[in-house]
């Protein structure tokens, strides 16, 4: 006699498989996190805030000499290693979907596949918008927002960062509505002039050395758009991010996303929920640029 295989609800929503396909997606479209580093120090430790000092440069060396020293008792003198430091607090995202089983049962289309993309592109969101959020607490700006996105406004931008080193790469982020201004821009080099692999993901196109990237999420100050500039990379290519040189944005994660599952049989439904702990911060005010650019006329 065959053996009876049974469906199990395990079978058809598995929180941990889910969860693993989130983060995935996660990671894979959101448009801020590969500008932002990860920091995990917080996951499986008690705690829900996190300090990060910002040491103050003591300045280049002096001459010395060793000779004459002898001679007076002169000493080299001492700098005083100084540092602020900012506290970030962790917070909680989430978001729960509902699904009848009847949906499940009637086997049209995917409703757990649709719960798992959909929980995915909220989460998503709600990184990008808080990422954006940090960046918008930069101190450095340009322009007034009078005149409209082009190269020179993106120079004086850039100009802003006073990079010492040439190539180091930033993205600017601009609303969809400004995209038309930047293809008419004879300055504006398009992605599809780039060798594969060249481009940023997901960036339009170059400008004055800044890859551009939209997002509806740009802030409009009421008839120009705020467009953040970030560097993406240490000002020193050959080292990583230090306590002496932190990323612009950084993610304090405390718990990777958790899908958990319930099972209602009174009311045959599924709910499936979606968290996510962690913190967004500026961590580098230097990294940041705050472009203003006048708002397009659509016709």
């Amino acid at each position: 006699m065959a053996a009876v295989t049974t469906t199990k609800v395990t079978d058809v929503i598995n929180p941990q498989v889910m969860g693993d396909m989130i983060e995935a997606k996660i990671a894979a479209q959101n448009k801020l996190i590969p500008y932002a580093k990860v920091d995990d120090s917080l996951e499986g430790v008690p705690g829900d805030t996190k300090t990060v000092p910002m040491w103050k440069y003591v300045g280049d060396a002096e001459d010395f000499d060793p000779e004459t020293a002898a001679d007076t008792d002169a000493e080299m003198k001492t700098a005083k290693l100084t540092a602020s430091s900012t506290t970030f607090k962790i917070k909680c995202a989430g978001k729960s979907v509902s699904i009848l089983q009847t949906a499940i049962n009637s086997g049209l289309g995917n409703p757990i596949g649709q719960a798992e993309t959909q929980l995915a592109k909220a989460i998503n969101g709600k990184i990008d918008s808080d990422l954006l959020a940090a960046a918008y607490t930069a101190t450095t700006t340009s322009g007034d927002g009078t005149a409209a996105i082009g190269y020179k406004g993106v120079v004086d931008a850039v100009c802003k960062f006073e990079d010492e080193e040439d190539g180091v790469e930033k993205v600017m982020f601009i609303h969809p509505t400004m995209e038309a201004d930047l293809l008419k821009d004879p300055d504006f080099l398009s992605a599809d002039k780039f060798t594969a692999g060249v481009a940023v993901n997901g960036a339009i196109g170059k400008i004055a050395g800044c890859w551009v990237k939209k997002s509806a999420k740009v802030k409009l100050s009421s008839t120009f758009y705020e467009c953040p500039i970030i560097k993406m990379e240490p000002d020193n290519a050959e080292t990583e991010y230090t306590e002496d040189e932190l990323p612009a944005l950084t993610i304090f994660l405390k718990k990777e996303t958790q899908v958990d599952h319930e099972w209602f049989p009174k009311k045959q439904r599924h709910d499936v929920t979606a968290t996510k702990y962690y913190g967004c911060a500026l961590t580098n005010d230097a990294k940041v640029v705050i472009a203003k650019f006048k708002k397009p006329t659509i016709a």
